[in-house]
C-alpha cells in the first residue's frame, strides 16, 4: 500500500498527534509548577531561623574607631541592651533633620564610645526615617538629603552604628525598621549594607526584616552571589511572607530573563 494512502500519516493526523503531545507536555509542566508552588508556599521542609554572628567588619570597625572601649569589660562591650524608650533621641533626630538644628549632638551620640548609646540613637534614627519618609508636610525627603550632605564625613560611623543596632535587635528578637534606612539612605558603602542585609535575611528572627532584606538584596543589591544564595536559602523560610517574597523574585527574574529588564525592552 502506498504511504500516501495511509490515514495515519496524513497531515491532519500528524497535527492532532503533535497537539496531543503539546497538551501532555503543558499538563506535566503545570503539575510540576503547582507542586513547586505548593511545596514552597506551604513551608514544607522549613528551616528554623537561627542567630549567627554578623560579618566581622561590624565589630572590627568599632574596635578600631572607639579605642576607649578597651577599658570596658569584655562582657559590657559584647552586650548593648536595646530599649524602645528613645523618645528624647527621636525628637533630637527630628529636630536636626526637619528643623535644621546643628547635628553636633547627634554625631556625638553616633560616635559615643559606649555601644549601648550608639545602638539607641541608631534605633531612634531608623524609626524617624521610616515614619517621615515621603511626608510632604515636613518635606522630609529633601531635608534628609541636606542632612546627609552636612554629616557626610561621619557616614561610616552612622552606618556602623545602624549595623550594631540591627545585630542587637536580632539578639533580642525584636522588630526593627533599620533595614529600610540601610537600603535606601546609606549608599556610600553599599556593598557592606548588602552584606549586612543578606545576613539579616537569613538570621534575623523578625519576618518583616527578612522579607524586606530578601527583596532589597535580590532586586537592588547588585550582587548576584548574595541574590542566588538568598533564593536558595529562604525558599525554606518558616514565614509565609518570606517564602512568598522569594517566589515573587523568582518570577520577576524569569520574566527579565525572557523579556528583558524594564526599560531594556524594544
Amino acid at each position: 500500500m502506498n504511504a500516501s494512502s495511509n490515514p495515519s500519516s496524513s497531515p491532519s493526523s500528524n497535527f492532532k498527534r503533535n497537539v496531543k503531545r503539546v497538551m501532555i507536555a503543558v499538563m506535566i509542566l503545570t503539575v510540576a509548577v503547582l507542586l513547586f508552588l505548593t511545596h514552597a508556599l506551604a513551608g514544607l521542609n522549613a528551616n528554623e531561623v537561627t542567630f549567627t554572628p554578623p560579618p566581622t567588619f561590624v565589630d572590627e570597625y568599632a574596635a578600631n574607631r572607639y579605642q576607649v572601649e578597651k577599658t570596658t569589660s569584655e562582657s559590657e562591650q559584647a552586650k548593648a541592651k536595646l530599649t524602645t524608650d528613645y523618645f528624647i533621641e527621636a525628637a533630637l533626630v527630628r529636630n536636626v533633620i526637619v528643623n535644621g538644628e546643628s547635628p553636633d549632638e547627634l554625631i556625638r551620640l553616633f560616635t559615643h564610645p559606649e555601644k549601648a548609646t550608639r545602638v539607641k540613637i541608631a534605633a531612634a534614627f531608623a524609626e524617624v526615617n521610616i515614619k517621615l519618609s515621603h511626608d510632604e508636610g515636613t518635606d522630609f525627603d529633601n531635608k534628609r538629603k541636606a542632612f546627609w550632605e552636612k554629616v557626610e564625613v561621619h557616614s561610616p560611623d552612622i552606618q556602623n552604628a545602624l549595623f550594631e543596632a540591627l545585630v542587637t535587635t536580632a539578639e533580642e528578637r525584636v522588630r526593627t525598621f533599620i533595614p529600610y534606612t540601610l537600603a535606601w539612605w546609606m549608599q556610600d558603602d553599599k556593598p557592606k549594607a548588602v552584606e549586612m542585609l543578606t545576613w539579616a535575611a537569613k538570621h534575623h528572627p523578625d519576618p518583616w526584616v527578612r522579607s524586606f532584606s530578601v527583596y532589597y538584596v535580590i532586586q537592588f543589591g547588585e550582587n548576584e552571589a548574595y541574590a542566588s544564595e538568598l533564593i536558595d536559602d529562604r525558599t525554606h523560610d518558616p514565614a509565609f511572607k518570606v517564602r512568598q517574597r522569594i517566589l515573587e523574585q523568582r518570577f520577576r527574574r524569569f520574566e527579565e530573563m525572557v523579556f528583558g529588564k524594564e526599560g531594556e525592552q524594544s
